[in-house]
């Protein structure tokens, strides 16, 4: 294992601060039902340029009257069943970690996220089931942060794959190298009905191997294979800049492999590695998806973004693109500004136009570059540059898309305005997808959207975005404090309408050296 030389800013989401979305009051019960627009029609901003974009898109925060607060968390990993309930596993219900020497625990052992929640977004109700009750091999890991799942919708099985979290004994902190198994529709249901715990460790399966343990990467399936990409491996206690109590390792590989049948074992086995001294597969905690190379409309695995470059408080701006087990294509000319830590992704498919293209339309986050900041946030950025404190890359307001065309052309634009208020929302979740849109063929069977599905005009659900980290300032005002875990639900929809939005050449580069 290597020592940690330098990593700062991020490990995966872990002070929460008084704001109204991360105190509940979003969903409490004297909020109103109306729904808040958290993006409008654009302003008048004179970088806009008309119709680049083949899409409208609009988030609205969803308020609940007469409801309990939802739960503030973020880095979970998520499925949705059949109704359209979102199952919650894992995650913390801290904003960032903090960064405190020895002998303090940065990731605060009772903000672990213990139960498995079920939401219906539709009505704010929600269930949830402690996972303390469970043996001590469940529990561990099912309270983990930055932990990998996917959701296979033609078997309804959910794989848990690692995550980073506090061991059953609360000595110390580990990657946990398990497996966990269970169908969706069935645990949803004994959940809401109230199950025992013994009823639900009889719905889970459990395995163990050494190469599931990764936190920070993405766990997806492509042409019957599980890909684990990219992520670390972390144990013991997190510091920002050295120590003694503490192992860590980026894996810098694309591990893909198969189960056996009717187990949990692994078949077959094999990693993609780079030998490329720029080390572009030493990244975790990047937006890396599920959507389709615009060219053929094949399915693949699209990294973007990541963090960090082996000695640099920063991200990667490159993208790697995963067609197969092997020769990922690695696009080192192609330069992405904004979003570089993960955040919601939503994959919207335009394979009408003469040159079909990919767009990914990226919601808040943290990023290596920014456009929208109000005036208290830019003079909590200048005070905090000024200082040169290296608190990282900012919390970013701005909404903005990547767009790869057929044609091998690649664009980035910031959309016309930011997230409502300029909140800095987004960062540590991802993007949980409206499922119904396969079924009726207005998504391909990785869930994302196609613009031929749709009629001119016509508004479709594309799916939800649930907490995260929410920050007061792009960068703190006051070491270690001013992020919680928000509890805010949006629902995006997108409209097959024209929209403007702005070149990501007026985007300003975040650089700690600048005032």
């Amino acid at each position: 294992m290597k020592k940690l030389i330098l990593n700062h800013f991020l490990l995966f989401g872990a002070a929460c601060f008084a704001l109204a979305s991360c105190n509940g009051s979003s969903t409490s019960e004297s909020a109103d039902s109306s729904v808040q627009m958290l993006m409008q029609e654009p302003v008048a901003d004179p970088n806009i340029q008309p119709n680049v974009l083949p899409y409208t898109i609009e988030f609205e925060e969803q308020n609940f009257t007469n409801k309990p607060a939802l739960p503030g968390l973020q880095s979970y990993t998520s499925a949705v069943n059949k109704a359209g309930e979102i199952l919650v596993v894992g995650g913390r219900r801290q904003g960032l970690h903090t960064f405190m020497p020895a002998p303090e625990k940065n990731f605060i052992p009772d903000s672990a996220n213990n139960f498995l929640y079920i939401l219906d977004p539709s009505s704010g109700d929600f269930w949830k089931f402690d996972v303390n009750g469970l043996k001590s091999e469940l529990s561990e890991q099912l309270q983990s942060n930055n932990l990998q799942g996917y959701h296979d919708l033609e078997t309804d099985e959910m794989y848990v794959v690692g995550g980073y979290g506090w061991k059953a004994d609360g000595l110390d902190m580990k990657t946990f190298g398990s497996i966990i198994r269970f169908k969706v529709e069935a645990l949803t249901q004994a959940i809401k009905n109230g199950a025992s715990a013994s009823e639900i460790e009889g719905l889970m399966e459990y395995g163990k191997d050494d190469r599931f343990a990764v936190t920070g990467g993405e766990l997806a399936k492509l042409n019957g294979r599980f890909y684990l990409v990219f992520g670390q491996r972390f144990d013991g206690q997190y510091r920002a800049f050295g120590g003694t109590d503490f192992t860590q390792e980026y894996t810098e590989e694309i591990r893909v492999f198969t189960l056996k049948p009717g187990s949990l074992d692994i078949l077959s086995y094999g990693a993609s590695t780079s030998s490329d001294p720029d080390r572009p597969f030493h990244r975790r905690d990047g937006n890396i998806i599920e959507d389709v190379d615009p060219g053929t409309g094949t399915e693949r695995i699209t990294a973007l973004g990541g963090v960090f470059p082996p000695g640099i408080i920063g991200g990667y701006d490159y993208p790697i693109y995963i067609t197969g087990p092997q020769n990922p294509v690695v696009k080192k000319d192609i330069h992405q500004k904004f979003s570089q830590y993960e955040c919601p992704v939503i994959s919207i498919y335009d394979d009408e136009s003469p040159n079909k293209s990919i767009y990914s339309t990226m919601f808040g986050g943290i990023g290596l570059y920014y456009y929208s900041q109000d005036s208290t946030q830019k003079a909590i950025y200048n005070l905090a540059t000024k200082q040169g404190r290296n608190d990282g890359i900012p919390f970013v307001a701005d909404i903005s898309t990547f767009i790869e065309g057929a044609d091998g052309t690649y664009s980035e634009y910031i959309n016309a305005k930011p997230i409502q208020d300029n909140r800095l929302l987004g960062a540590s979740i991802t993007f949980i997808g409206n499922r119904a849109l396969i079924s009726n063929g207005k998504a391909t069977a990785n869930g994302v959207l196609k613009l031929s599905g749709l009629a001119a005009g016509e508004k479709v659900l594309a799916g939800y975005i649930l907490g995260g980290i929410e920050a007061a300032a792009p960068l703190p005002e006051t070491p270690n404090k001013g992020t919680c875990a928000s509890n805010s639900l949006f629902a995006v929809y997108v409209t097959k309408t024209p929209s403007g939005a702005i070149p990501s050449s007026f985007g300003i580069k975040a650089d700690p050296n600048t005032q």
